[in-house]
């Protein structure tokens, strides 16, 4: 499942010049895999949105996190691109979704 569209954040777009510019953030999300999640805690159901989701990979050469949200009818907001500066996002306070956006979408729509 592709994404209806792709909103860019005001904030993510600003660190194109650290990052991804808008073009190839919106290529990345729907065309490229990774390793996609989303913040959980088993011991706290509905504390974290379900909506929101991390994806961790290299993009044009890039060791980068995105995090986006799924809105209605699949339409995405990414909100921010960042460093990967977390070591590690399996365990657990985050939950393993798919390598796609599609994953996501299929996750948020649940």
């Amino acid at each position: 499942m592709k994404p209806d569209s792709i909103k860019v954040s005001e904030t993510a777009a600003k660190k194109h010049s650290r990052y991804l510019t808008t073009a190839q953030l919106k290529a990345v999300l729907r065309e490229q895999t990774g390793y996609i999640c989303t913040k959980s805690s088993p011991n706290h159901d509905d504390l974290y949105s379900d909506n929101k989701f991390i994806l961790r990979g290299e993009f044009y050469q890039v060791q980068l996190d995105i995090v986006f949200v799924v809105e209605q009818h699949s339409d995405l907001v990414v909100v921010t691109q960042m460093s990967q500066h977390s070591d590690s996002l399996r365990g657990r306070f985050y939950q393993y979704v798919g390598e796609t956006v599609g994953d996501a979408i299929e996750y948020a729509d649940k």
